[in-house]
């Protein structure tokens, strides 16, 4: 029988607390993103700034406005290969994410069936879904953009500067269909997110192709829409709750902003995936381990827990 929305946060919580482990692909995607973020930046440095370093100049020693100057033409220059790096960079990106998650995902999955899980199970599940997770993530990120076009027409009237000298109010109609347009695309990625919240975990829980993942995950939120957003509201909670902290302590702060960051990626991320994973686990009517039925009969604890 499927669990409530509060045995699932319960349960969810002390198969966390037994495997603390499931932090590790967070702590792994931030570090090997971070890395990769460096590199990026660099090259993208040497490029913009590369003339100058070869005309004997140094960059380090030039103000900060004639070298955001230097910086501005030299983008405008490269625009193409700006471009091209940049997409590169958020598809590497994107698919170091897809192996992480899908590896917390798979180790959320095998606590909740068994009670513990193991790096074995991040590695197996990253290598089973990392590039169907990275297809769906990419075309969920289209879906998001498809969104631009509700801020086009008030893009569009805000940008003809003639209009507004011929027409000021005409201009200021134009900047309030702008606001509009922005405000339906908010509400458009805000139903987006919560529709497809389960998408991930139905991917890697049952291996499925994006398309399938996506159809899937639909499915489930129809048909458990008041629990799906009670744990969306309390995941954007803590993230919120944790932002909140580290601005009221301190956001100038160094070892602030260390352990607000160690915190999401310790406590926050890998809690939320747990709950989300049991939810679907769950509202699939999957059997999963409780740490109560070990206080029962040995033989009525096999019968109920038959075919893990």
């Amino acid at each position: 029988m499927p669990e409530d929305i509060g045995t699932i946060i319960n349960k969810g919580f002390k198969t966390w607390v037994r495997n603390l482990k499931i932090s590790i692909p967070f702590v792994l995607n931030s570090i090997v993103g971070g890395i990769i973020s460096f590199f990026f930046f660099a090259l993208i440095g040497l490029l913009l700034l590369g003339p100058e370093f070869e005309s004997g100049v140094d960059p380090t020693l030039l103000p900060p406005e004639q070298l955001f100057s230097i910086m501005g033409a030299s983008v405008l220059e490269n625009i193409g290969m700006v471009l091209l790096l940049g997409l590169i960079f958020y598809l590497l990106v994107t698919f170091v994410q897809a192996f992480f998650t899908a590896g917390a995902i798979g180790m959320a999955k095998k606590a909740a069936e068994t009670g513990d899980t193991g790096l074995s199970d991040m590695v197996s599940a990253g290598k089973i879904n990392a590039f169907r997770l990275f297809l769906v993530s990419v075309l969920i990120a289209l879906l998001a953009l498809v969104g631009i076009v509700f801020v086009v027409p008030g893009a569009l009237a805000v940008g003809d500067l003639s209009l507004f000298l011929d027409n000021p109010e005409a201009s200021l109609r134009g900047a309030g269909l702008f606001s509009l347009g922005i405000l339906v695309w908010v509400l458009y990625l805000l139903i987006l997110n919560l529709s497809l919240s389960l998408v991930g975990y139905a991917l890697v829980v049952d291996e499925l192709d994006p398309i399938e993942a996506i159809s899937m995950g639909l499915r489930v939120f129809m048909g458990n829409k008041l629990d799906v957003i009670i744990l969306w509201v309390l995941s954007l909670s803590l993230s919120f709750v944790a932002s909140y902290a580290q601005e009221f302590i301190g956001s100038d702060s160094g070892f602030v902003l260390i352990l607000t960051t160690l915190f999401s990626l310790i406590v926050i991320a890998p809690l939320t995936a747990v709950w989300w994973t049991r939810l679907y686990l769950t509202k699939t009517c999957r059997n999963l381990y409780d740490h109560t039925e070990l206080l029962c009969d040995p033989n009525e604890f096999m019968n109920n827990n038959r075919g893990f």
